[in-house]
């Protein structure tokens, strides 16, 4: 706790006089937006095990991000993202995008796609906790990965409060381009260049901001291709998936109570082993305290092949940037306690100590 405690006080008062990117101008018409954040964290877990409990304990970077974007008269662009917390620079995001329209933006590449409104389209500087909901987390272990990315097209609309966004994507959700749709040229001798995909994914997602910080939405895809995640002996298996969201104060410190409730359902075919049908819930609260900090709590459950696994978070978060004046999620520290009640897992607890720095 020491540690990060001087971490974050070190770094507070850099960090606390600027609420957006930093850009530079490269050329009259190129500029450079950089931006990115680091997680350090100390953790404790148990696991109840029938020879008694498996303990861990340990010090470690949830997240070290860099994020680039290099925009042309701020109509087109990209941006590459890259996270080093593995001890390793790998790529997060990789994508192209112009504005097509008022309101009108295209990307192709690497990015996340339409998805739960709690992965990874909430940013990581602004979760609730020290990690995502784990019903949304599982969800993402089942269907795109747990980047929650895939190589693809989109295009987003937005006017006045609303967003929707259309998207088609190779449903692998890889980096990989042999098990996407990518295809060499006609001078290759291997035309196909690597397995043949059963199909393409289709996502869409949408979210109206009513006001006094109500926000709704819903998503919903359609995946063909089968990816070898979903494979449980037989083959990957297509999917059906969708889900909705309701939130008041979408933001940690945004207001002075919060409530959150997501909700999701996902369908496989089937394999031949009978159909699986996951679903899941998500309830948050949270309430501001100490002027610049919040106590929040978060029920879960997520059925699978009608096996239940119950969640629970607690804990508080503590903002110095947002007691200074600054945006709440420029420093942060977070104390949470997870408990995890499986019928389908062992039982777990966990207590994370995690910081923040943003910029």
């Amino acid at each position: 706790m020491y540690r990060l405690t001087v971490f974050l006080a070190a770094a507070v008062l850099a960090l606390t006089s600027s609420a957006s990117a930093q850009r530079i101008a490269l050329a009259p018409d190129l500029d450079l937006e950089l931006a990115g954040g680091v997680q350090p964290r100390v953790s404790l877990g148990v696991q109840e095990a029938p020879g008694g409990d498996a303990v861990r304990y340990g010090t470690g970077l949830r997240r070290a991000r860099i994020q680039a974007r290099v925009l042309y008269r701020d109509r087109a662009g990209v941006e590459y993202d890259v996270d080093g917390a593995s001890g390793s620079v790998e790529s997060v995001d990789l994508f192209a995008f112009a504005t097509l329209a008022d309101g009108v933006q295209m990307r192709v590449g690497y990015f996340p796609m339409a998805q739960p409104r709690g992965g990874v389209l909430t940013p990581y500087i602004v979760l609730d906790a020290v990690d995502r909901a784990a019903v949304v987390e599982r969800w993402l272990g089942g269907t795109l990965g747990g980047d929650g990315r895939d190589l693809g097209v989109d295009v987003t609309y937005s006017r006045g409060p609303a967003l929707a966004t259309v998207a088609l994507h190779n449903g692998a959700g890889t980096f990989g381009r042999a098990e996407g749709n990518y295809r060499e040229g006609l001078s290759s001798p291997d035309l196909i260049n690597g397995p043949e995909t059963a199909g393409v994914a289709g996502s869409a997602a949408v979210a109206v901001h009513l006001g006094a910080g109500v926000e709704v939405g819903a998503f919903g895809s359609v995946n063909g291709a089968a990816p070898a995640r979903t494979d449980r002996g037989d083959g990957g298996r297509a999917y059906v998936t969708g889900g909705g969201h309701l939130y008041w104060g979408a933001e940690p410190g945004s207001q002075p109570v919060r409530l959150k409730l997501d909700a999701l359902a996902l369908r496989y075919a089937d394999d031949g082993a009978g159909v699986q049908e996951d679903a899941g819930v998500s309830a948050l609260g949270a309430v501001r305290v100490l002027g610049a900090g919040e106590v929040f709590v978060r029920g879960e459950q997520y059925t699978s092949s009608r096996v239940t696994d119950r969640y629970l978070t607690a804990g508080l978060s503590y903002s110095p940037s947002a007691a200074l004046g600054g945006p709440y999620q420029r420093a942060r520290l977070t104390l949470a306690y997870q408990l995890r009640d499986g019928d389908a897992v062992p039982d777990a607890h966990l207590v994370i100590l995690q910081g923040q720095i943003a910029f």
